[in-house]
């Protein structure tokens, strides 16, 4: 990989100094809003799921070991209650709650960022998850649904640092998180067919919607009545912005449902290293290599991020992966020094929710840029590469030393530069 230099560093940190808020919009997110259990990992809680012997344990062991041993981020959906009970059981006393599910954390954000009024659509939202929306700020939209016509469910974020486990060859050490979540029923995430007509006018004044929760929907008709609402949202206005953010742990039957129904009808869609070689594979796509646990370089990431863009012809493709963010966009579908500049304000945000005492430009994201220029070509201005009909615009990460968190980053990110960026 290609050696920063202290000129880059320089550079990228006064571009971070200079990056400004942009002006407000009113924002609308959904449909995923939900109650985090954020559970550090220990010693001690590995061991005592590695001893149990109950239905799932040994599943979600493996899947957790394996999600730690490559630092990676990395989803469960447990789709039979009677073992989430089990799970709900087990870690009951543990962790602490906070409001979560990336609607929920990018509502949050986006609020106490500046942007808002926000709206969330949560159809399925019960009583204390309507709760803890309202106490941060944000406008819950249940369709008049009863508090009680859904159980108030929780996710299990068990959130791990290297050193626990052997690490993979090739393995970058960094902290981490691995989640369990119950399914969803698919009207959870569902605009109700009454509520379609009122809805343009109820969300009339927003510009930007951050969309979510795909992964609970089942059936085709279920993708096409999304795919249906998905365009009744896009014409609420005719500045109105559309992105679905992805999530990990999606089998391949839903995502090629969400490749084909949801995504080329959106105007951006977010993803991470692991969850854009998922599409990489369902959308068959020749260009990009076989995806498997091995990491990739910058510019290979890049590659992908360009056919995963050209496939689903979609305007704006966002990838956050450790140490450096990717935006590939259609030139005319943009600004790109307020879309790199959008993409700086994210970094600095997920840097502040992440906690830590200092701040730094990460450098593996200086030697990821430096590499990606060197098979790019020269950038101008800085972070922009012309990639044929795209651009591709490439930002290294500022962090925060020592990471206290890392739940619901990858959100924030995405949903921050989705809705400061004026494209």
């Amino acid at each position: 990989m290609a050696k920063q230099t202290p000129v880059d560093g320089e550079i990228w940190a006064a571009l971070y100094r200079l990056t400004g808020l942009p002006r407000p919009v009113p924002v609308l997110t959904g449909f995923n809003a939900n109650i985090d259990r954020i559970i550090p990992v220990t010693p001690a809680l590995l061991e005592n799921l590695r001893r149990q012997s109950g239905p799932g344990f040994a599943g979600m062991y493996r899947r957790l070991v394996h999600s730690m041993r490559h630092c990676s981020a990395d989803e469960m959906v447990v789709r039979t209650p009677e073992i989430y009970d089990t799970f709900v059981v087990f870690f009951a006393r543990r962790g602490h709650t906070a409001l979560g599910g990336q609607a929920g954390i990018a509502a949050a954000r986006l609020h106490r960022l500046g942007f808002g009024p926000v709206t969330c659509l949560v159809p399925g939202a019960a009583r204390r998850t309507r709760a803890l929306l309202e106490r941060a700020g944000i406008n819950p939209c249940t369709f008049e649904n009863g508090p009680d016509r859904y159980p108030d469910r929780i996710h299990f974020v068990l959130e791990h640092s290297p050193g626990l486990v052997p690490l993979a060859p090739g393995t970058v050490p960094r902290n981490n998180r691995f989640i369990v979540s119950p399914a969803h029923d698919p009207s959870s995430v569902m605009i109700p067919v009454a509520a379609e007509e009122a809805l343009g006018a109820e969300i009339a004044s927003c510009r930007r919607a951050f969309l979510c929760g795909y992964q609970y929907l089942n059936t085709n008709r279920d993708f096409r009545n999304a795919a249906r609402q998905l365009a009744l949202i896009r014409a609420a206005h005719p500045a109105m912005r559309t992105h679905v953010e992805c999530t990990g742990g999606i089998p391949p039957r839903i995502l090629t449902h969400m490749a084909r129904y949801i995504l080329p009808h959106a105007d951006s869609a977010g993803t991470n290293e692991q969850e854009i070689g998922a599409l990489a594979r369902v959308l068959a796509l020749h260009d990009a290599p076989e995806w498997d646990d091995t990491p990739r370089s910058p510019a290979g990431l890049a590659k992908i991020a360009l056919a995963v863009a050209r496939a689903l012809e979609i305007p704006r493709l966002h990838l956050h992966t450790f140490g450096y963010y990717i935006v590939v966009q259609k030139p005319d579908s943009g600004q790109p020094v307020a879309s790199r500049d959008a993409l700086l304000l994210a970094a600095r945000e997920a840097a502040a929710a992440a906690g830590g005492d200092r701040r730094v430009i990460s450098p593996d994201g200086l030697s990821a840029y430096a590499a990606i220029r060197r098979v790019y070509g020269a950038d101008a201005p800085t972070g922009i590469f012309g990639a044929g009909e795209r651009t591709v615009i490439v930002v290294p990460a500022c962090i925060s030393l020592p990471t206290k968190k890392t739940t619901g980053l990858g959100d924030i990110i995405s949903s921050v530069a989705f809705t400061a960026d004026p494209f």
